[in-house]
């Protein structure tokens, strides 16, 4: 699992790396540039609304207290083993690396792979006639380290979250999480430690199904499994407009909708110098200036662009300058409003 985890965040790491990386701007003018291919993601998220106090995301976590009888023992768990009426035989045990404890009388037990109860059976066994007539033990797991599943990506609360029992339902560790971050995809993707025979890898869930209609409830997460939520698309509206901020990008998104989703223009808006931040496929910055506003309201393919992932829409103030908006003035424009530099 820390292998997989480890491979995650290096995926992480790498693209917020690449986002970051300095690179020449190549301003263009709007008639230069065609309407570019549609490059939706392979699910074309909508507006994901915060969890409802209602809704199955918004619960605490699910997963049932210590008590479950299946529950199969692993290395680095912790043990409360209590023989009754015998406080000095009674003791808090760490499960060694090898998968056993040290008890009094009883001395080195296996229990790797033992249920509470079994371990139950076989303390009293071994105590049974030679030190105690009716033995009666009492095992509890008081501390769940040894499987473990991770849950990680657009989550409220990523990480590695113990495992109560031999599995939990997708739904349960989602909510170990507490729940989806407002720019989490409506996908989840489970990877399997153990792979199963004709399973695909990773699976793949879809959250509005699983939250409206219980589809891929049944799903069980495994120790060592690691659960991706991946965040949405984004792209960002910036400079005169009502609404500044990142928004999800749908397959359809032009200029024009992106303008209306930011709630139109403001009155100090140069209409007519609108810009297209983009990162092309070699890691470069474009700039596409000179979109005539009240073309791109009416639709004009040349000029109602589809926005890609993490393009900027800049509107920039009508201050009389000759000279454009540079790509720095636009990163300024998204630093003030508290967006991350692209």
């Amino acid at each position: 699992m820390h292998r997989r985890l480890a491979s995650l965040l290096l995926v992480t790491l790498a693209a917020a790396g690449c986002a970051q990386t300095s690179a020449t701007s190549t301003p263009q003018t709007a008639a230069a540039v065609k309407a570019p291919a549609t490059t939706a993601p392979p699910h074309a998220p909508g507006p994901i609304a915060p969890p409802q106090p209602s809704s199955p995301m918004a619960l605490r976590p699910l997963i049932a207290p210590a008590d479950a009888t299946d529950y199969r023992v692993a290395p680095r768990d912790q043990l409360y083993v209590q023989v009754h009426g015998q406080d000095d035989l009674t003791r808090t045990v760490r499960v060694s690396e090898t998968g056993t404890i040290t008890l009094p009388l009883v001395g080195e037990l296996k229990v790797a792979g033992l249920t509470p109860h079994d371990i139950e059976t076989a303390v009293e066994n071994t105590l049974r006639p030679a030190y105690l007539k009716n033995p009666r033990v009492t095992v509890t797991v008081s501390e769940f380290l040894g499987r473990q599943f991770a849950v990680v990506g657009a989550m409220n609360q990523p990480g590695a979250y113990p495992l109560r029992s031999n599995s939990v339902t997708l739904l349960q560790a989602l909510s170990e999480a507490h729940g989806t971050r407002e720019n989490a995809d409506r996908v989840a993707y489970v990877l399997r430690e153990k792979p199963r025979n004709g399973e695909p890898q990773p699976l793949q869930v879809k959250l509005d199904a699983l939250f409206r209609t219980g589809q891929g409830a049944d799903l069980l997460v495994e120790a060592g499994d690691s659960v991706y939520v991946p965040e949405a698309n984004t792209f960002y509206v910036a400079g005169e407009v009502e609404k500044r901020g990142a928004y999800t990008l749908r397959r359809d998104t032009t200029v024009s909708k992106a303008i209306a989703e930011a709630g139109g223009v403001t009155k100090k808006a140069a209409t007519k110098r609108v810009t297209i931040v983009r990162t092309g496929e070699n890691g470069q910055r474009e700039e596409i200036t000179d979109l005539d506003l009240d073309s791109v309201m009416k639709g004009d393919p040349n000029t109602d662009l589809t926005l890609q992932a993490q393009d900027v829409v800049f509107v920039p103030p009508h201050s009389g300058k000759v000279v454009g908006y540079t790509i720095l003035e636009i990163m300024k424009g998204l630093f003030s409003i508290g967006l991350p530099l692209l």
